[in-house]
């Protein structure tokens, strides 16, 4: 099942269970999919990018609100934040992220001059399945 078909059933469970805040997420992240396409037709790539830039816009709410001192505020965007996750692909493990990532130095150099080239293999690799921020700095790490 696609993504925009799991949330066309997700909210119809809602709807059913009568899960308001749920309801409202998950129409908010086909809105964010029907925004891009309007029939909704993108790939599965596409959809999980759209719902990544969505997760990290909630983070960045969510940091906000604790910096303003705004706790409940911060606590309802990161009980959005969890159900956007869990449309998500599920991350790498930091030992399997560097496991990926020295195959990606090995096979093209460890040299710091090819950094972007680096990067730009690594994401393409990892596939989504984990946060640019942090591959940067494992493979900075990595650099030495």
């Amino acid at each position: 099942m696609s993504i925009v078909e799991n949330l066309n059933a997700e909210i119809k469970t809602a709807m059913k269970e009568k899960n308001a805040k749920r309801l409202g997420v998950v129409r908010m992240l086909k809105s964010k999919i029907l925004n891009v396409n309007a029939r909704g037709e993108v790939s599965e790539a596409e959809a999980v990018k759209i719902i990544k830039t969505y997760a990290k816009s909630l983070q960045e709410a969510v940091a906000l609100a604790k910096t303003a001192g705004r706790t409940d505020t911060a606590a309802e965007v990161e009980a959005e934040l969890a159900i956007v996750k869990e449309y998500l692909p599920p991350e790498l493990s930091a030992e399997q992220l560097e496991d990926v990532l020295q195959g990606v130095v090995s096979e093209l150099g460890k040299d710091k001059a090819k950094f972007g080239l680096l990067m730009k293999t690594a994401l393409g690799r990892l596939g989504g399945q984990a946060d640019g921020a942090l591959v940067k700095d494992m493979l900075n790490k990595l650099l030495g």
